[in-house]
């Protein structure tokens, strides 16, 4: 099975680089848990994820239903709710805002999109998340 591999390395303080492929990320925590806020905190960077895997998967998805489709009016935010002990997500809702007219077009790539997410395929029995739609 092909592997995915990144690197990590410290550069100061509470930051850390991360490198996949020819992508860098600065990750740090917030100013107020003693960081630099140099860059999102790990917790952010997995909603970012979750959320970038999806819509990326959606965009694919839409292309090849329909090459011509117009995806700009579609907007993601994903949000997580923390419990303690441990500190950690407990449920994450990924929310799709699109107008109305597209919802019969949207509708198949973004359960293709839900399916066929690696993130969410992979963190999904150890958190709920949910799919939500917003048509306007």
């Amino acid at each position: 099975m092909p592997e995915i591999v990144v690197s990590l390395r410290p550069a100061g303080g509470s930051v850390v680089v991360g490198r996949a492929r020819d992508h860098t990320v600065t990750i740090d925590r917030p100013r107020q848990k003693e960081g630099t806020d140099a860059g999102p905190m790990g917790g952010e960077l997995l909603l970012l994820a979750l959320g970038g895997c999806y819509a990326s998967t959606f965009l694919a998805a839409l292309r090849a239903e329909d090459p011509e489709a117009d995806a700009s009016e579609v907007g993601f935010q994903v949000d997580g709710t923390l419990v303690s002990a441990p500190t950690r997500f407990s449920e994450i809702t990924v929310r799709v805002s699109a107008p109305a007219a597209l919802r019969d077009l949207l509708a198949k790539p973004l359960l293709k999109a839900e399916r066929g997410c690696i993130v969410h395929q992979s963190i999904r029995d150890a958190v709920t998340v949910r799919f939500t739609h917003e048509w306007r």
